[in-house]
């Protein structure tokens, strides 16, 4: 009995001493809230309001529920920089506080709450992201998939998937029927942009984005110019003039009959001692005209003698360096055909060398050649 009592003593004075060191280790840790008595705490602001932005950032949080709390104060950059905000008592509207001149980069910010007799709150502590011209320059603009503009001058313009979830819309930028400038916003959930009385033109457009739903800044990409083209445009032949390798002067067909708008006269090489082909029509528009697309022909109409078949197609800037763009046959019709260039071209003078015909003889028959634009 004795032994059994020693245990149960022994046992309680262990528990004892096992308690009597939990409670320092509790008086340790609460200690922080002791000073002269118990350490007196203010109200410490709830969810903070991150507004990201360009080289900047805009915190806000609602005033705790604490009316002690007189002041806000924020600390960044490890508490080295610091700024301070007066409470509002009197209304629970979110406070808001913007800080600028930032560098680019991640932040730890912390909020704490004081009183008039400078008593402090435990720390609201937020990892915030400030955005700035290394994101700009990420940022891909949404493609333009496709066009139509129909016949009742409709343009119907289709854009391509999203490149970003933080794609906030689209800009875009074009001339009306009255040559005014216009900016249409296009939303990132719009698949389709119709513009009514449009013309061909060159437009431009560039992608918006928000970086998040509560950013302050939007972000653009650079400015994509894209020609919106229609059907062919021929350009008018005012002004023109034409010349030939040879010309039918007994015929009275020269070289300008090609470019007078008359598909019933002709320009038609020398036939009496006809030489062989090839034979060449050079025409001077007088002034460069930009983004050429093509060239108009109409070989012959209602007579199919001496179209020409196989034919060379140039343009110039001066009259002196040529570049030859399309080598073709063309059909055997009187109809209009428009023979396209691979990619739109400036140019003041252009050049028809026919090589062949397709009755196979020497002659070669145009009634008329101009270029076009879209």
């Amino acid at each position: 009995m004795k032994s059994s009592n020693k245990i149960r003593i022994g046992f309680f004075c262990f528990l004892l001493s096992v308690l009597v060191g939990a409670c320092s280790k509790m008086d340790a840790t609460y200690k922080q809230f002791l000073e002269n008595g118990m350490k007196i705490y203010v109200g410490m602001v709830d969810s903070v309001f991150v507004y990201p932005g360009s080289n900047r950032i805009q915190l806000g949080w609602l005033p705790p529920s604490d009316p002690k709390a007189t002041l806000a104060r924020v600390y960044w950059n490890n508490r080295t920089d610091s700024v301070d905000v007066p409470m509002r008592t009197e209304s629970r509207d979110t406070i808001k506080v913007m800080l600028d001149n930032f560098d680019e980069g991640t932040y730890i910010f912390e909020v704490l709450t004081y009183d008039d007799e400078n008593h402090v709150s435990l720390k609201k502590e937020i990892v915030v992201r400030v955005y700035g011209d290394r994101y700009q320059n990420t940022l891909l603009s949404r493609v333009i998939d496709s066009y139509e503009i129909d016949d009742e001058n409709r343009l119907n313009l289709v854009w391509g998937a999203l490149p970003d979830p933080a794609v906030y819309g689209s800009e875009f930028i074009y001339k009306d029927e009255n040559d005014m400038t216009r900016r249409l916003f296009v939303a990132a959930n719009d698949g389709v942009t119709q513009i009514e009385n449009f013309h061909p033109q060159t437009i431009e457009h560039r992608t918006l984005y928000l970086p998040t739903t509560l950013a302050i800044d939007t972000f653009y990409t650079a400015y994509e110019s894209q020609r919106i083209k229609g059907g062919p445009i021929e350009l008018s032949k005012a002004g023109w003039t034409a010349e030939a390798s040879t010309y039918d002067s007994n015929g009275n067909r020269p070289a300008s009959n090609a470019i007078d708008n008359n598909p019933s006269t002709l320009w038609v090489n020398r036939t009496t001692n006809s030489p062989s082909y090839p034979h060449t029509i050079t025409v001077d528009m007088g002034v460069i005209h930009d983004q050429l697309e093509g060239f108009a022909i109409i070989t012959r109409v209602g007579d199919a003698a001496a179209r020409p078949k196989t034919v060379e197609l140039y343009t110039s800037l001066d009259g002196e360096n040529w570049i030859l763009h399309v080598t073709t046959d063309l059909e055997n019709t009187g109809d209009t055909q428009f023979i396209a260039l691979n990619e739109p071209v400036n140019a003041r003078y252009f050049r028809l060398i026919g090589k062949n015909a397709y009755n196979g003889g020497n002659n070669i028959a145009l009634a008329e050649i101009g270029m076009y634009i879209r």
